[in-house]
């Protein structure tokens, strides 16, 4: 594909994705095993290529949100553990047999009604998911134990695990997530006294790289793996080491010249104080490039960093190129990542939208080919 054919396309950086996955292994060590987090489509850049490339470097698994992501990677090939974090329901408990899934189960009546649904010999690898402080997920923590007792009554589960989450581990100040590492640790340490070989995953990202208390067993990094600071605005993404994996290009449809005090686009809510040159650029928010980057959004022309004016359309933005006079019509533009020093980070664009990173990567559309 050229840019004849589609102006448009997301350049996929394996190699660097690989590279933020050593940067978590060196941060965990060799005890601590790491199964990257591939759900919503590796975060849009592509579960299946993200995890063909990512087994190469010994991860001990992967993990999706939901069971039709784990069934679409098996189908593709991809035959290493693979859990299941949430949208899991007993129902189907045959489709988890099937592809030999292992759920997070987070609701106490959810074992014994998986344990029914299973026949003859086979036995479910379960983790029991224990809300410590998030207060979304999971059994109750004064729960946890007798909820762990009784599933290991019922035939055809086989309790392999204890999971939590951290609801505050992006900002390193805040004093609940060391709370919630006490907790779970406290609970593991009981539930070993039951089962020694129990094993316990609490991090994300975030913990991987400010709370190494909470590395215990396995880790699940997510957006450190694409670019993304899990710290961010705390620390950057350079600070941390990390590689920028995506390039998202787009191409210059036309150049209008337009005289001082003229608005355009929608609304009209961008008018030239200068005689100016005016891009229009081959993407909109119906590839994800968010409508709220409309006058507050940036790109790269020739190694110069343009704004973009007026709306962001559905098919089309305006960038003002008035500082590049060589651009022309068929020339690329850097939306997302590009060289340094005037590339787009994935965090810079998130902060213009007041969101993160994960939010943006995620949004860009599946009209928008992607390359490896």
């Amino acid at each position: 594909m050229n840019a004849e054919d589609r102006p448009t396309w997301l350049s996929v950086d394996l190699d660097a994705v690989a590279f933020n996955f050593h940067v978590a292994k060196t941060a965990v060590g060799d005890s601590c095993q790491i199964r990257p987090v591939i759900k919503a489509d590796a975060y849009g850049l592509g579960a299946i290529p993200v995890a063909r490339r990512l087994r190469q470097e010994g991860v001990g698994g992967f993990c999706v949100a939901l069971v039709e992501e784990a069934v679409a990677l098996r189908e593709a090939g991809i035959q290493e553990s693979m859990v299941v974090m949430s949208g899991f329901s007993p129902a189907l408990t045959e489709k988890v047999v099937a592809y030999r899934l292992e759920p997070f189960l987070t609701r106490a009546e959810y074992g014994l009604a998986v344990s029914q649904r299973v026949s003859g010999s086979t036995v479910v690898p379960v983790y029991l998911k224990v809300d410590t402080g998030m207060g979304r997920l999971g059994v109750p923590l004064d729960q946890a134990v007798a909820v762990y007792d009784s599933w290991t009554r019922f035939e055809g589960i086989h309790v392999v695990g204890v999971v939590s989450h951290l609801a505050c581990a992006d900002d390193p100040d805040n004093p609940e997530t060391d709370r919630q590492i006490k907790r779970f640790a406290s609970l593991v340490e009981t539930l070993r006294q039951r089962n020694p070989d129990l094993v316990a995953s609490l991090s994300n990202s975030a913990g991987i790289m400010a709370h190494p208390g909470a590395h215990f067993d396995w880790v699940r990094p997510g957006v450190m793996l694409y670019g993304g600071s899990p710290l961010y605005p705390h620390t950057h993404w350079q600070a941390l080491g990390l590689r920028q994996t995506i390039h998202w290009v787009s191409h210059i449809v036309q150049i209008q010249n337009l005289s001082a005090g003229r608005s355009l686009g929608y609304g009209h809510t961008f008018t030239v104080q200068r005689v100016s040159r005016i891009a229009w650029i081959s993407v909109g928010y119906g590839d994800g490039y968010n409508r709220h980057l409309s006058n507050r959004g940036a790109v790269v022309v020739g190694g110069v960093r343009c704004p973009v004016v007026g709306r962001v359309c559905m098919d089309l933005i305006g960038v003002d190129v008035t500082d590049v006079p060589t651009a022309c019509a068929g020339d690329p533009v850097a939306l997302l990542g590009g060289d340094a020093p005037r590339m787009v980070a994935l965090d810079e664009m998130a902060q213009w939208l007041d969101t993160l990173s994960y939010e943006v990567s995620c949004a860009i559309g599946q009209r928008v080919p992607r390359r490896y």
